[in-house]
């Protein structure tokens, strides 16, 4: 090398070191903008006649993420909530799933309501080795034959609802059951599941008549009619939304009145509540959680909750009723394994997921490996006639309706557990 050309190269050594530094400089705020912020997407229905369960799944989440954030975030990053429309349909749940992956480069999603679209989601999981967090959909099927590997489940499923409402059941006198649900996964599911834990806790009943209709329907005149003819003494179903409020009161309009016994698996809700008034009296239901559960752990969080969103215009968010409350203890506990895994690696996050065992504010919480099933208590009652403590008209006069009574009965999770078996989940053996 010519002895003049060494101070060029030296130079030209010296200014490439200091780009690549000053490239350093300008770049790493915002990657590390990046790198300190956990996004997490759920996909809800905000529109149409489910549009109420996007409002109280982002209630629930956003409690935990407050708390979270409070205490300095998920492994020391900040978690941003971002919302899509699910429309309650599969390929609208799917094609927005994939944007919220693709384009938002969310770390986790999740899903509450709608089982078909949990079933569709779980594909997409698959597909792009993203963690589905499946927080409110009960189908047995979801966690069973259409499982996914990334896809981790922390609600109650069919089984577990009718499992325990069934037991709950036996200790009353109705025995001729009509079922009556709506046509889709979950409906299927838990017809299903009815038949049989009623031939396994109450092997003198009968089911006296059965039918499915369709999402959204407006008409329940034709199938009361049938449950009237059968001399059924109570009706099962799984109906949720207006399927369950339109069910309830043309049956009650059309001589099915209170106490004629409804024996449901979604569990009450304000809005149901509200909408039927004195005409919810006699409802049986299991859930996993109920503002009714008289633990100190989970009252703590019901007053917690309240105080935050007591001055709500809407009073579906006033209290941590069963939706919101199990998205609140589901989300804690994923945040909970997540801090065990200390990554977001999805690998390492099933790896800690897989048999994790979690103290919730009902109980403790086992994450099952070989399906990603939760196994959990749960909680069985009835609603009574009168006023309650919670949406009594001490808020806002015109919100004022009956809800569960308080002496809820508490059955033990290896009690209400889907059998971990081949035929339900080839992975269970």
């Amino acid at each position: 090398m010519n002895m003049k050309d060494r101070p060029k190269r030296s130079l030209r050594m010296a200014f490439g070191r200091i780009l690549i530094i000053a490239a350093m400089v300008f770049c790493l705020p915002l990657e590390s903008l990046a790198e300190d912020t956990v996004k997490i997407g759920i996909l809800e229905p905000f529109s149409g006649p489910f549009e109420y369960g996007g409002r109280v799944f982002v209630a629930g989440l956003n409690y935990v993420l407050d708390e979270q954030n409070a205490k300095g975030g998920l492994l020391g990053k900040k978690v941003e909530l971002l919302t899509e429309d699910s429309e309650m349909k599969p390929d609208v749940a799917v094609r927005k799933a994939k944007k919220l992956i693709l384009e938002d480069k969310v770390n986790l999603f999740g899903l509450g309501y709608g089982s078909h679209n949990a079933i569709a989601l779980n594909k997409v999981a698959t597909t792009y080795k993203t963690i589905f967090i499946n927080y409110a959909t009960r189908a047995d099927v979801v966690q069973g034959k259409e499982f996914s590997r990334y896809a981790f489940r922390t609600c109650q499923t069919s089984h577990n609802l009718t499992s325990a409402v069934v037991q709950y059941m036996a200790t009353r006198p109705y025995r001729k059951y009509y079922m009556l649900n709506m046509d889709y996964a979950y409906g299927r599911d838990v017809a299903r599941a009815f038949k049989e834990q009623l031939k396994a806790y109450i092997p003198d009943a009968q089911i006296v008549g059965e039918d499915f209709h369709p999402i959204n329907n407006k008409d329940f005149a034709p199938y009361i009619a049938k449950v009237v003819s059968s001399k059924a003494d109570a009706i099962f179903t799984g109906n949720l939304g207006n399927d369950l409020i339109l069910l309830v009161k043309q049956a009650r309009a059309l001589g099915l009145k209170v106490p004629f016994p409804f024996v449901i698996t979604i569990g009450i809700d304000p809005y149901l509540c509200n909408e039927l008034k004195d005409d919810v009296a006699g409802i049986y239901s299991a859930i996993s959680c109920d503002l009714r559960v008289n633990k100190p752990e989970w009252q703590e969080i019901v007053r917690k909750y309240h105080e935050k969103h007591k001055n709500d215009k809407d009073f579906l968010t006033w209290w941590p009723f069963s939706l919101i409350g199990e998205t609140i203890i589901g989300w804690k506990m994923t945040f909970a394994a997540i801090e065990k895994a200390g990554s977001l690696a999805p690998e390492k996050i099933i790896e800690a997921f897989e048999g994790f065992s979690y103290k919730s504010p009902l109980g403790i919480y086992t994450m099952r490996k070989c399906d990603h099933q939760v196994i959990l208590p749960m909680f069985a009652g009835v609603t009574q006639s009168g006023s309650n403590p919670y949406f009594n008209g001490s808020i806002r006069p015109d919100v004022k309706f009956p809800w569960i009574g308080p002496n809820m009965v508490e059955f033990p999770g290896e009690k209400v557990v889907i059998p971990a078996t081949a035929v339900y989940n080839p992975r269970c053996k």
